[in-house]
């Protein structure tokens, strides 16, 4: 499936600029009831598609990331603007017990359990609809507390790309052109960790590795 103009225009507003315009991306997260009632610039439209790329991995990945990768962003993505309730046809979903508790997203990340009550109306309202607790929310920042962003790319997903290209349902490599060296600065931020004497960081940089590992048996 093609990536369309409208598809792009919404990727633009749904955006937090590396942290720069969260405020702004929250606040859209949070409009998007509205927007789709009036169907606003074809929300709609990008709803559909944004499932249709999740389901058939036809977004092509970014250029450091795998296609595995990309696609487990996107889901993020989806969760912030359309709820807890999984893309049709998405054939990995994520399970709805992880969010806020173990998955974590960029509409949540910086939300702290113990102020919750100090959040803006609109804000709880969009905890509520997802069905996202401040326990939720404290679990996930115990110390040692089962944490993703994204998953392990899952066993046979390599070759479901492969027969989703053959099909004409999407293009592209399975990985972006510069992954490789993504791993190599990987490779190299846990051998520093390591020096420096941070092997929890280590460790979870070792799990970014592996999660990025295709497991096609």
């Amino acid at each position: 499936m093609e990536i369309s103009e409208n598809f792009l225009e919404w990727r633009h507003e749904f955006n937090d600029g590396g942290g720069e315009l969260l405020e702004f991306y929250m606040e859209a997260c949070e409009t998007v009831p509205e927007w789709l009632e009036s169907n606003f610039n074809d929300l709609q439209g990008f709803r559909d598609e944004l499932a249709a790329h999740i389901r058939d991995s036809s977004a092509g990945p970014a250029s450091y990331e795998t296609q595995w990768g990309t696609d487990e962003r996107m889901r993020n993505l989806w969760f912030d603007v359309f709820g807890a309730e999984p893309p049709p046809g998405d054939p990995y979903p994520v399970p709805r017990e992880r969010w806020g508790r173990h998955r974590m997203t960029t509409y949540m990340r910086d939300l702290q359990p113990s102020h919750l009550s100090r959040l803006r109306e609109a804000t709880r309202q969009w905890l509520e609809a997802r069905g996202i607790t401040a326990e939720d929310l404290a679990a996930y920042h115990e110390p040692g507390a089962e944490r993703e962003y994204s998953r392990p790319e899952p066993v046979g997903f390599r070759q479901r790309l492969a027969e989703l290209t053959a099909a004409g349902r999407r293009s592209g490599p399975a990985e972006g052109e510069y992954a490789d060296q993504a791993r190599a600065d990987l490779l190299e931020a846990k051998r520093g960790y390591l020096e420096t004497g941070h092997p929890e960081e280590a460790a979870a940089v070792d799990k970014l590795l592996a999660d990025r590992e295709p497991r096609d048996e």
